[in-house]
């Protein structure tokens, strides 16, 4: 299971709350798996940008490889990480077959996100303009996986949610 959103849409919350619902799970953290680069780290939004793509491509690819690794023993991965485009979806869902792969967009108002990102710590806080994600990721995502609007709803809600609804609702 993949999910995703925006800064702020409440993906690192919620995730370790989807694992701890199945019997046995891994909760795969992207911003976790980044940062196994030590030394000539780019962020997915740094600079020089073609190394920046390049590690991004990485940091998806071990992803991937580490869910199958759970999934081939009956461990139930459940990635966490910004999906920003349909091209990252895409090979993320290549790198997983045959799996099954369920895809959820927690997916709350722009608005929401913005004011829980500001609510954070300044150490965890996001210090870039995220509306232009959350608008291409609409565009070029709204029609895919399981979209869901968490901002009326607690993190546990959110979670009992997904863990149930995503088989049915979530698979692409």
């Amino acid at each position: 299971m993949i999910v995703t959103g925006v800064p702020g849409a409440g993906k690192s919350t919620v995730t370790p709350l989807v694992a701890a619902r199945f019997a046995r799970a891994a909760h795969i953290d992207g911003d976790v798996i980044s940062y196994l680069v030590t030394r000539g780290r780019v962020s997915p939004i740094g600079r020089p940008v073609e190394e920046s793509r390049r590690q991004t491509r990485l940091l998806f690819r071990n992803m991937c490889m580490l869910a199958a690794n759970f999934a081939g023993e009956d461990i139930t991965p459940v990635m966490e990480y910004v999906v920003p485009d349909r091209w990252t979806l895409d090979f993320m869902v290549e790198q997983l077959r045959p799996l099954p792969v369920m895809f959820v967009v927690l997916a709350p108002p722009l608005e929401v996100c913005e004011r829980r990102n500001a609510g954070r710590s300044e150490r965890e806080r996001v210090d870039y303009d995220f509306g232009d994600l959350y608008r291409s990721m609409r565009e070029e995502l709204g029609e895919v996986g399981w979209w869901l609007d968490t901002a009326d709803l607690t993190p546990e809600e959110t979670a009992a949610i997904i863990a149930e609804g995503a088989p049915d609702q979530a698979l692409v």
